[in-house]
Order: structure tokens, then sequence, then C-alpha cells
């Protein structure tokens, strides 16, 4: 719900794409993936309500390549901006959750897992700016 039909179509179309990795709810809550970028981003949000707003689009799309499927990784998402986000529960919040998975965008190229979704990975992070020092700030 409140995605567009070709994200809806493509996600569950990618929902049986093998994954490199798959974490729980109480992972992502934790903050104990393989990755330093998003475990910061998740510790941000914890301490904070918030996250760097270019990190909080690659945090919703790194929930979504590593949930079992697209609505565990929808449901995820949502719990975790509404218990923590300042923003959470609130229209917004939920309008940050849906961008990550297709809404107020269109389709990219196709990959797995996420199919014409728009993909983030953490060298785009490194050219945006200092994600390492984010990392560290944030660890």
């Amino acid at each position: 719900e409140g995605l567009p039909d070709w994200a809806r179509r493509t996600l569950e179309s990618a929902s049986e794409d093998r994954r490199d990795y798959v974490y729980s709810r109480e992972y992502f809550e934790a903050a104990r993936t393989h990755d330093p970028y998003w475990n910061a981003a998740q510790n941000q949000l914890v301490r904070t309500g918030t996250i760097h707003n270019y990190m909080r689009m690659y945090w919703g799309k790194k929930i979504l390549e590593w949930s079992a499927d697209p609505r565990i990784a929808f449901e995820s998402a949502l719990y975790l901006n509404d218990r923590y986000a300042l923003d959470g529960r609130d229209p917004n919040g939920y309008a940050g959750v849906a961008w990550c998975f297709g809404r107020h965008d269109r389709p990219w190229s196709g990959r797995a897992v996420c199919g014409t979704v728009r993909y983030m990975n953490a060298a785009g992070l490194r050219r945006k700016f200092d994600a390492d020092a984010y990392a560290r700030a944030w660890a």
C-alpha cells in the first residue's frame, strides 16, 4: 500500500531473488549488520530521532535489500521509523519510508532483489560525502 503499481509489481517479481544478507528486525534495530554505514544511520536514528537525509534513503533501501522479502522490509522500516524517528507515525515519516521503496520516483535499470526500484550502494555514499567520518561519528 502507498506504492505506485510499477514498484509493487517489480518488488513482487523480485521477492524470490537470492539475497546476499538477510537480517531480522531485531538485528536491524540493534544495528548489527555487516555494513558500518547502515549501522551508523541506525545508531543516529536511535540516539537522536533523525538520520542524515542522504543516509535515510540508504537506510531504507538496505532494509529492502537485506530482508527476506519486500513486505517484511517495508514493515521493518516502518516499525523502526515509527519507534525511533521524530517524524514517526507522521505522514512525512511514512512518505520517507515509501520513497525508499519507489514512491515519488521512477523505474530504474532492473537488478536482483530491488527490481527496478532505485538502488544505492556504499560507493555512492562515499562519492557524495565523507561516509567514513559519518560512520566513525555514529559507531
